[in-house]
């Protein structure tokens, strides 16, 4: 686990946190935090330090019944939930660049490992491409899985059934297939790195004969669980160092270069090459390959909601590192224009011009008898490094008074450096 993923480890550490005991029904988890939330505006110091202290235990869960705003109360109360609420915030976001955890007990079919896989996990599977359809997924597997991170399940499930991922279909799901040689999966180098399946698929040997170079080109793919939709994957070469079966180093071709690795819409995987000095001829095999990915990611959504759409003065709305502004109005003949604002504290990397990720942020227009309105198009006003501003246009009947504008965006932008690492692999 690098710097980056520990830091985000000792956060869940200390606040997701869970005694025996604690409500885990959703009505009864409902009514606790509600009674917490009271306690924050108790009249002993020791009795709201306590409520404050045991909501921030109950992690990520509490947030869908903590109210936005406090009760008409006192100034220290408000505060507290203020702070409640970001530290839950960063603890959910946290959340993201970890590796989902499954379990799995018993004599179960396909069809149903897979149900409680998407239902655990967040990722979603696809099964066009198994031959024998439903008869297929009838099959029966017993399973005695304790709590796992994803990759490692699902490669373990899939070895008994003879399958494999079938990573670049185009529905951003986890498509199935029938494995290919070797049936149990030997002789294939994989590493775990996070929420990333990364894979080395395969090795090539150069050497220019004219001037006597040569370079060992590694071919790796690199799988995410789908629910991650990852903005961005770079690989920078000066992470990358090999040692060959001897203990000599095999330097990266450009230390200083930096591959940014397409991350496409649909497959849920991409490939890149690394360029490596070419190992001496009596070297046999690699000791040992290992890199490190940076990783962008988008974090919780949360939707917007603005009702005042005919209002002069600009509206923003903040939820956790993203600030979303209602900036103006205005309906020319039967279109409506409305212009956004999106701000986050942090954007890393991900509002890079050549980034299109937030222009396919859900956006619509909701009328009183709740139909909703796509945007016919959209366009940036303006772009910087933490700020997007964008046009969206609606066809409308009504006047404006008569549309709530309902948009939906990361409350952040994750960030974070995974290590993967290959051993014993043979040279050509």
């Amino acid at each position: 686990m690098t710097s980056g993923l520990a830091v985000l480890a000792s956060v869940l550490l200390s606040v997701l946190g869970a005694a025996d005991g604690r409500p885990q029904q959703h009505g009864d988890l409902a009514a606790h935090v509600r009674r917490l939330v009271a306690e924050l505006d108790a009249p002993e110091l020791a009795r709201r330090q306590a409520a404050e202290a045991e909501l921030v235990s109950l992690g990520p869960r509490a947030l869908d019944y903590l109210p936005r705003e406090a009760a008409p109360g006192t100034a220290e109360a408000a505060q507290r939930l203020a702070r409640i609420r970001r530290k839950l915030e960063q603890a959910q976001t946290s959340l993201g660049l970890q590796a989902s955890q499954v379990s799995l007990n018993g004599k179960m079919p396909l069809s149903r490992i897979l149900e409680s896989l998407e239902k655990q996990s967040g990722n979603a599977f696809a099964t066009p491409r198994l031959p024998g359809g439903p008869e297929a997924l009838r099959r029966e597997f017993e399973l005695d899985l304790p709590p796992t991170p994803f990759w490692p399940a699902l490669d373990a499930i899939l070895g008994k059934a003879g399958l494999e991922v079938y990573p670049f279909g185009e529905q951003g799901r986890i498509e199935l297939r029938v494995r290919g040689s070797p049936a149990d999966g030997s002789g294939r180098h994989v590493a775990y790195a996070g929420p990333l399946r990364v894979e080395l698929v395969g090795l090539e040997a150069q050497r220019d004969f004219r001037s006597g170079a040569g370079a060992l080109k590694l071919e790796i793919e690199a799988a995410w669980e789908p629910r991650l939709a990852p903005i961005s994957l770079k690989q920078r070469m000066k992470d990358v160092e090999g040692l060959d079966d001897r203990g000599r180093r095999l330097a990266p071709d450009a230390p200083e270069a930096e591959l940014e690795i397409p991350v496409p819409r649909g497959p849920i995987a991409s490939r890149f090459t690394l360029p490596l000095a070419l190992p001496p001829r009596d070297a046999r095999a690699l000791r040992e390959l290992r890199g490190a990915l940076g990783v962008l990611a988008p974090g919780p959504a949360e939707t917007f909601r603005f009702a005042e759409l005919s209002g002069a003065k600009p509206v923003a709305q903040r939820v956790g590192g993203v600030a979303v502004a209602l900036e103006g109005a205005a309906k020319l003949g039967k279109t409506l224009e409305v212009r956004l604002a999106v701000r986050f504290d942090e954007a890393h990397d991900a509002l890079a011009s050549h980034r299109t990720w937030i222009f396919d942020n859900p956006a619509h227009l909701e009328s009183r008898d709740h139909k909703r309105i796509a945007p016919e198009s959209t366009c940036p006003t303006r772009h910087t490094a933490r700020e997007v501003g964008l046009a969206l246009f609606f066809p409308i009947d009504g006047g404006l008074d008569e549309y709530t504008l309902v948009y939906r965006t990361p409350t952040s932008i994750l960030a974070a450096t995974v290590e993967y690492r290959f051993r014993d692999v043979p040279l050509p």
